[in-house]
């Protein structure tokens, strides 16, 4: 008597080999959006995410947010005097980061964009920009209580003006909601965290432009893993580098329920 083995559900990316098992819910969901942006291989039970999908003009500008100044305890944040062009439907006054800039950094590392990040248009995916909707206003809500906490760790020069900027260590919608439309369940929480993984190490570019953004920051910035629990660990091994240049720290994604200044732990 022959047991049939059930064959797995796979998602690959074009160009890239490598097969990650999908949940049926999942799969079945993503054949029913019949996305121009999804092959599919009935024999092998694989779909291919197109190319299309994680082009250079599918990717969400990391931006500067604010500028902000300790001083005693007045806190002074201003947005940046001209919202850049590239970033012109930010719901914030944004601009695209300067690699030169001179003075220390907070950088606040996000996971990858989601829904807000991306116009809202069922032809076309079109970026906005890093940190819109719910996320982009808790952080602009606790930007006070962060420089406070980061002063009570002693992280924090007075009397300098640092650069608030926002970097999504991943700048495609690794959740593929554009695709399938469904809320953030369990399923589609995981599927985000593997389509992340799968960008992050076979996509050599990912995590090269990830490492060179930090790499042009001064000596002294301030570096917060802020990305889900899931996906902390693979961020912080790239973190481990800076170690001796920058302030490091992990936190509560700005999006959870909690307060996430609170969460601030100190790595380094």
């Amino acid at each position: 008597m022959h047991t049939l083995v059930k064959q797995k559900l796979a998602i690959t990316l074009e160009g890239y080999p490598i097969q990650t098992e999908i949940s049926d819910v999942v799969y079945e969901d993503l054949i029913e959006s019949k996305s121009k942006y999804l092959l599919l291989d009935e024999e092998k039970n694989t779909l291919t995410l197109k190319r299309s999908f994680f082009k250079k003009n599918k990717q969400v500008q990391n931006i500067t947010r604010f500028f902000v100044e300790l001083s005693g305890d007045e806190i002074t944040i201003e947005a940046p005097s001209e919202k850049n062009d590239l970033v012109l439907n930010s719901i914030f006054c944004d601009d695209i980061i300067d690699t030169n800039y001179k003075n220390k950094t907070i950088a606040i590392l996000l996971e990858s964009p989601h829904i807000d990040e991306y116009e809202q248009n069922t032809e076309k995916l079109i970026p906005i920009g890093a940190a819109q909707g719910q996320t982009g206003k808790k952080i602009e809500k606790s930007i006070d209580s962060l420089i406070l906490a980061l002063r009570e760790h002693q992280a924090i020069e007075e009397q300098h003006k640092y650069r608030v900027i926002i970097i999504n260590a991943v700048n495609f919608q690794t959740s593929l909601h554009f695709i399938h439309e469904k809320p953030m369940n369990n399923y589609y929480r995981e599927l985000r965290d593997k389509m992340w993984q799968k960008m992050w190490t076979e996509i050599p570019q990912t995590k090269n432009d990830f490492v060179n953004q930090l790499d042009s920051l001064k000596k002294d910035s301030i570096l917060i893993n802020a990305c889900p629990k899931s996906l902390k660990p693979l961020i912080n091994q790239e973190l481990i580098q800076f170690a001796n240049r920058f302030s490091l720290f992990e936190s509560n994604h700005p999006s959870s329920t909690e307060i996430w200044t609170k969460s601030l732990f100190k790595l380094n």
